[in-house]
């Protein structure tokens, strides 16, 4: 079986039509009708420029010499200009042709294999297409293209093939070894989602006291935001509220009283900060604060009554 063309009278009528992307066809009339089919065949002479990329051809330097046709192949962030070359095949044999990484470097070579393309996992390629050799000669009719391949694989870009079967091979995979989340890549992204806090006491030994309570990040630096915070004075570290002389802000606003001189929500200041003034009888006492459903605890003496 075989391809039925359109007819002749068909194509006839297409004379002065535009038929494909900027692909005019003559009328065949006027004494320039020549230069119209010179631009109807330079048109079609692109186009065929970029369906060709990188295909194979036959060579005239040899009777096992082939060639591959320069073009333009994009591996990930990277756009390479193809020079093309010409190499010679293997005897008596299916040579598979393709294009790894390194290829794509030099920008004139290309790789040849009597056994089969590689697996893309073990070796990134372009598979470019096969040609058989046998008695020192092969043929046009040898030679097989895959050019749609071509167009739809992406080779390995920072990735080598140890590394994709390291991500890949099961259990026994690794990505930490191909990677590491420090201080300036993961934490950096998410250290300000995660709200924490930090507690620090004074003893002013005259019968007072100071606690300061700083939101901080998942790195210890401070949050300069506003934030909601509980906080309460216990005898006993994560105890029930204790009232004592005196137990309110310093620093922040008062946003409710639970218990007076106990208990209290506030707001932090803009770098996220509160503090709490303390006035109460000789002994160790407890701040707690609470911040998203997590609760810290921190003891201040009071001395010098």
């Amino acid at each position: 079986m075989a391809e039925e063309l359109k007819s002749l009278d068909t194509a006839a009528g297409y004379g002065g039509t535009v038929r494909g992307p900027g692909v005019s066809i003559p009328p065949y009339d006027g004494q320039d009708w020549h230069k119209d089919v010179d631009r109807c065949l330079d048109r079609l002479a692109e186009a065929v420029a970029n369906a060709a990329a990188c295909e194979l051809f036959k060579d005239d330097g040899g009777d096992l010499d082939f060639g591959v046709r320069p073009g333009l192949i994009r591996n990930g962030d990277t756009l390479y200009t193809y020079a093309g070359c010409t190499e010679t095949l293997t005897d008596d044999a299916t040579n598979y042709i393709y294009l790894t990484a390194a290829d794509l470097a030099a920008g004139n070579t290309v790789t040849v294999a009597t056994d089969a393309f590689p697996l893309q996992s073990v070796t990134p390629h372009i598979p470019l297409g096969t040609i058989v050799a046998a008695d020192g000669v092969y043929t046009h009719d040898n030679i097989s293209q895959t050019p749609r391949q071509r167009s739809m694989v992406l080779l390995g870009h920072a990735m080598t093939a140890a590394n994709a079967n390291t991500l890949v091979a099961g259990e026994a995979s690794n990505a930490d070894a191909l990677h590491v989340h420090a201080v300036a890549g993961l934490q950096d992204a998410v250290q300000d989602l995660i709200p924490t806090i930090t507690l620090e006491g004074i003893d002013n030994t005259d019968g007072t006291g100071e606690m300061s309570i700083q939101v901080t990040d998942a790195a210890g630096n401070a949050l300069a935001q506003r934030f909601r915070v509980r906080t309460w004075l216990s005898t006993s570290a994560y105890g029930a509220p204790v009232a004592q002389t005196d137990f309110s802000l310093a620093t922040g606003t008062q946003l409710r009283e639970i218990t007076a001189n106990a208990d209290y929500e506030a707001i932090s200041d803009a770098t996220g900060l509160v503090e709490m003034w303390i006035v109460a009888a000789d002994g160790t006492y407890y701040v707690m604060a609470e911040i998203d459903g997590v609760l810290y605890s921190e003891p201040v003496t009071i001395t010098g009554n």
